[in-house]
């Protein structure tokens, strides 16, 4: 039997491709333009289609518009770059769109309470006093009972509450648009508050608010003067999401006057972050280069939720088994 035939859409010198899955059931076909595609004889039985960003979207369009494929998966969680496509070509289509969400939960987690720590413990303040050779015998804080409140609450918000709660004894509240899912997270949640008027109640509640939303036109600047302002003064601000759900500016601003206590950054409106941007020399600010989920494994990892929903493809049909990550094409992710 033939093995199927699956167009990988991305830039040959990518990384992820040194890990590409070597199957006998399946035949991938990578490049970055029509012209390349068009030239592999097996072009006319491409079934599916992997984009890899920042492959050309322009070729991913293409692709589908030329096969009307039924799968579509982004190798990475945000899906922002192809939100045009997937709103104006696949919304009344039966073609599945998965993504690669659930591979990095893990060590986005694992960052968040990194820096979660990092402004409890005071490491600035250690570290300034180890430069002073200044002995301080200060009270050390604890995140035993502190609240994390999730701007968003998918799969890293779900590890990193697991985390929060079982390793660290904190209170957990969630702001989500579908708020019927309360009961099936019981476990994982104290509240949940509703995005449509209960927004700025979990900024004045939260010790620390975790923003994971993706980027989608609902969610630009989510994060603005207001909700910074109704954080507390001891409060901490991470952001690991998309970096299109914060206005940076308001940020800045709340920094420097000191109207909350610090931040973390991970992601950004534009990256890489410019030499001269005002976010390097703000105060109480811990910043990384969108790397928090860039772990020895990244690639394999990203790999092995494709494959998961490969395997749901090879099913249709037959045992039609689940696919893993499914985008919800109306919302953009």
């Amino acid at each position: 039997m033939a093995p199927r035939v699956i167009a990988v859409v991305s830039k040959l010198d990518h990384p992820s491709l040194a890990t590409l899955p070597v199957r006998e059931d399946v035949k991938f076909l990578v490049a970055n333009d029509m012209d390349t595609f068009l030239a592999f004889p097996e072009v006319d039985r491409i079934e599916a289609i992997v984009w890899v960003v920042p492959g050309d979207v322009a070729t991913l369009e293409a692709l589908w518009e030329k096969h009307q494929v039924k799968w579509i998966h982004s190798f990475s969680a945000g899906v922002d770059p192809i939100q045009g496509f997937l709103k104006n070509r696949l919304l009344t289509t039966d073609t599945i769109v998965t993504n690669g969400r659930s591979a990095f939960s893990s060590s986005l987690a694992e960052y968040t309470m990194a820096a979660a720590l990092h402004f409890n413990k005071q490491v600035p303040r250690l570290q300034a006093n180890k430069q002073a050779h200044k002995w301080e015998n200060f009270v050390m804080p604890q995140l035993n009972g502190k609240t994390m409140g999730f701007l968003g609450f998918g799969d890293i918000a779900k590890a990193t509450a697991k985390m929060a709660k079982e390793a660290f004894g904190m209170r957990v509240l969630a702001l989500r648009r579908n708020t019927t899912k309360i009961q099936a997270e019981a476990h994982l949640v104290d509240h949940t508050f509703s995005i449509d008027n209960e927004k700025l109640e979990l900024f004045k509640q939260a010790d620390f608010v975790v923003c994971i939303l993706p980027g989608t036109t609902q969610t630009q600047n989510f994060v603005s003067t207001a909700e910074f302002a109704a954080m507390k003064p001891d409060a901490i601000f991470i952001s690991i999401g998309r970096g299109a759900a914060v206005d940076e500016a308001a940020l800045e601003a709340a920094l420097k006057a000191g109207t909350i206590a610090g931040a973390a950054l991970d992601v950004f409106k534009k990256e890489p972050l410019a030499e001269d941007h005002p976010l390097w020399t703000c105060p109480n600010l811990l910043l990384s280069s969108h790397n928090a989920d860039f772990t020895a494994d990244y690639f394999p990892l990203g790999w092995s939720v494709m494959q998961a929903n490969l395997e749901a493809f090879s099913t249709v049909g037959s045992t039609d088994m689940p696919y893993l990550t499914v985008v919800d094409k109306t919302a953009g992710y």
